[in-house]
């Protein structure tokens, strides 16, 4: 199948089909797995037919690609760091930004949990997600570079991996595993640490 074969839905009845293609897919694949969850499983849990699956994405891989952008919408939208007035506190927005992702991944989190596993098992599932991770990457080094006086490190990029990766970290073991965690005091420490490891002064 070719990418011209592949229908790009515009009437109302052939979005909600793909929509239910693509929420027969998280459901299987947050129980089973992506590689325990076939085309053809998903097309018959979302009632159409196989051709009707391949009529919308080329295989299930491009299903995945769409589902992974699909969540980090979700997770990433409500973080616009940028349209923050400029007199809010640097902890309040390091605050905002942790509390944000956290809220994030308590949407579809077995889902989550599935493409967080897919990503540390192989680089070709990890690659689906480094476009999200390097623009959000750019996002957090252009935000710090508003504080450029301020701060301990003029390598804001290497600082934005480190900041994100560790809040990724935290995010999934608290949310994933969490064990009796306290997610407030979570979010409280995390803060602090952030905030302390980026300014000279604390804020």
């Amino acid at each position: 199948m070719t990418e011209k074969d592949i229908r790009i839905p515009k009437q109302k009845r052939s979005m909600e089909k793909k929509q239910k293609i693509k929420d027969a897919a998280i459901r299987l694949m947050s129980e089973r797995g992506y590689h325990k969850t076939s085309s053809n499983e998903i097309a018959k849990e979302a009632g159409v037919s196989i051709g009707t699956f391949y009529s919308y994405f080329k295989d299930k891989k491009e299903l995945y690609k769409e589902l992974v952008a699909d969540i980090y919408n979700v997770v990433l939208s409500p973080i616009d760091l940028e349209e923050l007035p400029a007199d809010v506190p640097v902890r309040d927005t390091v605050y905002l930004y942790i509390s944000t992702v956290f809220r994030g991944h308590e949407y579809e989190t077995a889902f989550q949990r599935e493409i967080a596993s897919l990503s540390e098992q192989s680089d070709e599932f990890r690659e689906i997600e480094m476009q999200y991770k390097a623009n959000l990457t750019l996002l957090f080094s252009n935000i710090l570079g508003q504080y450029r006086e301020e701060l301990r490190t003029e390598d804001l990029k290497t600082a934005s991996y480190l900041i994100l990766t560790a809040v990724e970290a935290v995010v999934h073991d608290t949310t994933f595993h969490n064990g009796g965690k306290n997610k407030k005091a979570v979010i409280e420490e995390l803060t602090d640490m952030i905030v302390r490891y980026l300014f000279r002064e604390n804020f």
